[in-house]
């Protein structure tokens, strides 16, 4: 059963973004694409302009697809966790998964002349957000990824009036 629920303060390799204070949630979800949505659903409700969001929520998708069809491929599977930070200017996910480790150095850059139909997952995700790291951390994968934001209410306004 997924669980879901604010976190109290950073874990290991989960520290919250610099600048002002902001909401974090916990969710841990089974490793498995049909949990996938229920952590994206929580990312499309946030307050975020449209372009912000469907670059988030496409590096998430790319990095949870990453975490259940390699991490754990071929063995048992294991649990995600999904850390979400939402701060002023600042959004990050930390995703964590206990499966097997991960090199992203030996991911070789796409053909995107070729258009291939996988293999880009670590391209989009690097494409669509601000940083991106990967650590491998008592035996646990965590990436994590932040895109600077700005919240809706506050680029609605500023489209309207011109201010910046």
């Amino acid at each position: 059963m997924p669980t879901s629920q604010p976190t109290s303060g950073p874990g290991p390799g989960r520290e919250p973004p610099q600048g002002p204070k902001g909401e974090a949630f916990l969710f841990v979800l089974p490793a498995r694409l049909e949990y996938r949505d229920a952590a994206r659903a929580f990312l499309s409700h946030l307050c975020l302009r449209m372009e912000a969001q469907h670059h988030i929520i496409s590096a998430f998708v790319e990095a949870f697809n990453n975490s259940v069809l390699h991490a754990y491929e071929g063995g048992p599977p294991g649990a995600i966790s999904v850390d979400v930070f939402l701060g002023d200017e600042i959004l990050r996910v930390v995703v964590t998964d206990e499966g097997r480790p991960f090199e992203p150095r030996d991911v070789p850059p796409p053909d995107l002349d070729a258009l291939p139909e996988g293999g880009l997952g670590l391209f989009i995700i690097e494409s669509f957000m601000d940083r991106v790291r990967y650590d491998r951390i008592d035996g646990r994968n965590v990436l994590s990824m932040e895109k600077h934001i700005a919240k809706a209410e506050e680029v609605a306004l500023s489209e309207h009036t011109g201010a910046k």
